[in-house]
Formats: structure tokens, C-alpha cells, sequence
């Protein structure tokens, strides 16, 4: 019971990174508007975020100190990665496309209630999909 207790109350720290996560995600439209011009190349701009989250995520593995690259990469081939990542890198790469768009046409508030849909379509697509309800903290 008092595992229950603990997990449902956040710490100081979980809330700072939510209220950073909220600040950033309320700013970001507007400044990506503001600092991308419409005659941009899109797939550079969507190209250099993959290369800039790819950097971020080897920089991760490589500071953390219990995980070595060897371990990470043992079992990666050609083969696997078309299987398991090609979908979803490609699905990521038309909703950054869209993002983009979205950034330059739209006003900051109609972008983030759209952009909120998406959590709302995941959540029914579990239930009907997989059957899965969400938790009332959820």
C-alpha cells in the first residue's frame, strides 16, 4: 500500500521537468514560426532535427556509465532494423513534415490543441485496437 502511496505523488524535481516540458511545448510553435521562413527546404530543417536527436541520444549511451556501445549494438542488423524501425521512422518522418507545415500556418494555440488530438487518437486506438482502458491518472 505504501508503494501505491508513493508512485502517485510527484517530487520536487518531476515537477520542474513538467513545468519545463509545458513551458517548452507552449513556446516552441511560437518561436519555430517566428525563426523559420516559408521558403525554407523543408527536409533540411527535418533532417538536421533527426541528425540533432540522433547526437542527443549517442551522447546519452555514452555518458551513461553502465551501458556500453557494445551492449547497445549487439544484435543490430541491416535486416532487423528495416523490420522493426522502417514504419515508425517513416511515420515520424511525415508527422515532423506535418509539424512543420503546421508551425508556419497556423497560430501557436490551434497548433498545440491539434497536436493534442494525437494523444487522444493513441489512447482510443489502444482501447479498440488492444483493448486496453486507461488508468483514471492517465
Amino acid at each position: 500500500m505504501a508503494a501505491a502511496k508513493a508512485s502517485s505523488s510527484l517530487s520536487p524535481k518531476a515537477l520542474i521537468f513538467m513545468c519545463l516540458l509545458a513551458l517548452q511545448f507552449g513556446i516552441q510553435p511560437i518561436v519555430t514560426k517566428k525563426f523559420t521562413s516559408p521558403e525554407i527546404i523543408r527536409s533540411t530543417v527535418i533532417f538536421t532535427q533527426e541528425i540533432v536527436k540522433l547526437l542527443i541520444a549517442m551522447i546519452g549511451i555514452t555518458l551513461n556509465t553502465s551501458t556500453k556501445w557494445k551492449d547497445v549494438t549487439s544484435g543490430w542488423s541491416i535486416q532487423s532494423w528495416l523490420r522493426l524501425a522502417l514504419l515508425p521512422a517513416t511515420i515520424y518522418l511525415i508527422q515532423n513534415l506535418c509539424s512543420l507545415l503546421a508551425y508556419q500556418n497556423l497560430d501557436a494555440i490551434t497548433y498545440n490543441v491539434l497536436n493534442q488530438t494525437k494523444t487522444l487518437s493513441a489512447a482510443l486506438c489502444c482501447f479498440l485496437l488492444l483493448g486496453k482502458r486507461q488508468s483514471k491518472l492517465q
